[in-house]
């Protein structure tokens, strides 16, 4: 990846064209909005979470966004062009809470705005294989009651961390995962036609993240509705090459996260790998992955689930932006410009 990291005169240039964006785009006008009415009735209305597409359609990736749960932000997404919206599992959306008539509600809001729920995303408090038996076993629990929300919201996906033991070797941490995974959760999965996949972010919560233990997990879990949520841009800031990996694992790619990696090759020359601020996420477009490549793998393989905008940014952000009950202007604008740029490279599409 040396030929395509930013070099300190190119790398400045682009701070300041950056920056000039910044400015004359603040209040960035929406993508002209899609009419709920588009929707049948049939179905969608009467207790399905997602509207029927056409068989053109059903083709190609969903577009869509993560986010928390509220009614403003799924009209927003709805508004700015979005198909879907993939909802993060947290202490107000949690399977262990949400009663039925709050369900029946969220199901309401999204058929009044006209957006679908893609999935809904399990990463924290959900180690399948903490070392505390304790732990372990309500974090299981608890996931197989997230695979049915996700199946009552009309879900075919759900995303995950692997968990982690820290205390254990990468082979026994396997062989844990692939036991619970093939004796609880596909089970659950097959009885509701559901897949499910780990994101591959880097953290000790979550520790099959790279090939090499993809492999050895893939090899103890052969049925395919267990896979992955492919966020291309964690392997840009450990030198991985996405798109390689996209297509050596693509059939078991069953949702994506849609983030850009820039990577500042001064800072990195000057810190190393371990040193602290030589890359950070950006949105799609504003980094280093080459966009063209990734959708190619996708759509040659016949991808058509979720693909959801992971933002970030926080060039595209104001602090604590993602917690309000609205989106401020300012990450707004960042979900607008990755819908543009995004849009340029999905089929199928009239806005």
């Amino acid at each position: 990846m040396n030929d395509t990291t930013v070099g300190r005169r190119n790398f400045l240039k682009a701070a300041g064209a950056s920056a000039a964006t910044l400015g004359a785009t603040r209040g960035l006008a929406m993508p002209p909005t899609g009419s709920a009415d588009a929707f049948s009735k049939t179905g969608f209305e009467t207790g399905a979470g997602t509207p029927p597409e056409s068989a053109a359609d059903a083709k190609y990736p969903k577009l869509s966004i993560i986010t928390p749960y509220s009614p403003a932000k799924l009209r927003f997404a709805a508004e700015a062009g979005y198909e879907g919206v993939v909802i993060a599992s947290d202490k107000t959306f949690d399977p262990d809470k949400l009663t039925d008539s709050e369900i029946d509600q969220i199901l309401a809001t999204a058929r009044d705005v006209g957006i679908r729920i893609m999935s809904i995303e399990c990463m924290w408090g959900y180690n399948h294989i903490a070392h505390d038996p304790n732990e372990r076993k309500e974090a299981r629990a608890k996931f197989v009651r997230a695979l049915e929300l996700s199946h009552r919201l009309g879900c075919k996906f759900t995303g995950t961390f692997t968990g982690g033991d820290q205390g254990a070797s990468v082979d026994d941490q396997v062989k844990e995962l692939a036991e619970v995974i093939n004796e609880q959760y596909l089970p659950v999965c097959e009885k509701l036609d559901m897949r499910f996949g780990p994101e591959n972010y880097p953290c000790p919560e979550n520790f099959a993240t790279v090939p090499a233990v993809w492999e050895k997990l893939f090899a103890l879990v052969p049925n395919k509705r267990f896979g992955l949520e492919f966020d291309p841009s964690h392997f840009v800031r450990q030198f991985i090459d996405p798109i390689e990996v996209a297509w050596e694992f693509s059939d078991r790619i069953h949702g994506v996260h849609l983030k850009d990696t820039e990577i500042t090759q001064p800072v990195l020359q000057k810190v190393g790998i371990h040193g602290q601020g030589w890359w950070r996420y950006r949105i799609p477009g504003q980094g280093l992955i080459d966009w063209p490549k990734f959708f190619t793998v996708l759509l040659q393989v016949g991808f058509n689930g979720g693909m959801a905008v992971e933002h970030e940014d926080d060039f595209w952000d104001v602090r604590g932006a993602n917690d309000q009950a609205d989106f401020p202007q300012a990450r707004k604008d960042g979900f607008i410009l990755a819908h543009r740029f995004v849009s340029l490279y999905m089929p199928g599409r009239s806005r």
